[in-house]
């Protein structure tokens, strides 16, 4: 009788115990703790040089409509304004002045200056998104819905840069800053500066624009305040885009005070670590550190002060 052959003993096949899964399982996490704070760094990268990028097409607009109408673009306007037509008592931010330098020339046909920014007949172009104007590290596509002007139920469009205009009176009758004869900044109300005559102390240390993320929701050194949306020019139309320099405590909460940069988003204020973004008159952009002083920052503010500037 023929036999069938032998044959030999599979291997045993081993699982993984449980202690051996644990040991890949922490080895995982670990790997993937280290690699997020690296792609996060990365990503932070890309969005504050998208965020310069932007400071940068808006700083070639600025400079564009200057070519043309031998001023920089008013920071705000309150009517009557000759140059533009504007009646009286009738409000604009600045964005609507330069629209056809950031290639939004359609837009500008349909926004009118003859009637202030929260009109109803302003209701198309003042609830588009300008992408140029905001920042990837700031919540997206930001809209107000009623407020000042709007109470009708009306909507706009937010940014995060706006033109810094002005120091607040509180700070300047404060002993944090020096004492000169005008805080104007170089695109103020009704104001159409020249480069060459109306900017004295100097195209590369004056400021033009800066951040001003998140509004209208409030949000004070790096936490949103809960409950809080009261805070004015989120609208890129809006007569309130400006900043108006006041100066915070470091926590936020008080101003007058030293901090500058990122303490309060009523001053200037961005979602980047460590500072914000600044365009200059000469059009070039540099991130500023949130440490710098109150004093030193207002005097790249002023653009007839005639201080020192030892930063940026």
């Amino acid at each position: 009788m023929r036999r069938s052959p032998v044959l030999p003993p599979r291997g045993t096949r081993r699982a993984f115990t449980l202690i051996e899964l644990l040991v890949v399982i922490a080895i995982v996490a670990i790997m993937i703790g280290l690699l997020l704070p690296a792609v996060q760094k990365v990503r932070e990268a890309a969005a504050r040089a998208k965020c310069q990028n932007n400071l940068k097409q808006i700083g070639l607009a600025c400079h564009n409509f200057h070519g043309i109408y031998d001023g920089f673009p008013p920071g705000r306007v309150i009517g009557p304004f000759e140059p533009f037509n504007v009646p009286a008592w009738v409000e604009h931010g600045s964005f609507p002045f330069f629209l056809p330098f950031i290639e939004q020339s359609n837009l500008a046909g349909r926004y009118r200056y003859d009637v202030s920014w929260f009109h109803p007949d302003n209701q198309p172009a003042v609830t588009t998104q300008l992408k140029v104007a905001q920042c990837p590290s700031a919540p997206a596509n930001r809209v107000v819905t009623g407020g000042r002007g709007l109470g009708y139920g009306g909507k706009a469009a937010c940014a995060d840069y706006a033109p810094v205009r002005v120091v607040d009176s509180v700070l300047i009758n404060s002993d944090l800053v020096d004492k000169v004869a005008i805080y104007q900044g170089s695109m103020c109300t009704n104001f159409m500066g020249n480069m060459d005559r109306d900017i004295p102390d100097g195209q590369s240390t004056s400021i033009l624009f800066g951040e001003g993320a998140g509004r209208p929701d409030a949000y004070v050194a790096g936490r949103k305040v809960p409950g809080r949306d009261e805070v004015l020019g989120g609208p890129w139309a809006a007569l309130e885009n400006g900043i108006v320099v006041k100066g915070f405590s470091p926590d936020g909460t008080t101003s007058p005070g030293r901090c500058a940069i990122n303490c309060n988003n009523q001053d200037v204020y961005s979602f980047h670590p460590g500072g914000a973004n600044i365009l200059f008159a000469d059009g070039h952009v540099q991130f500023m550190s949130a440490g710098i002083d109150i004093r030193e920052f207002v005097r790249m503010v002023t653009r007839i002060g005639g201080e020192v500037v030892s930063a940026p």
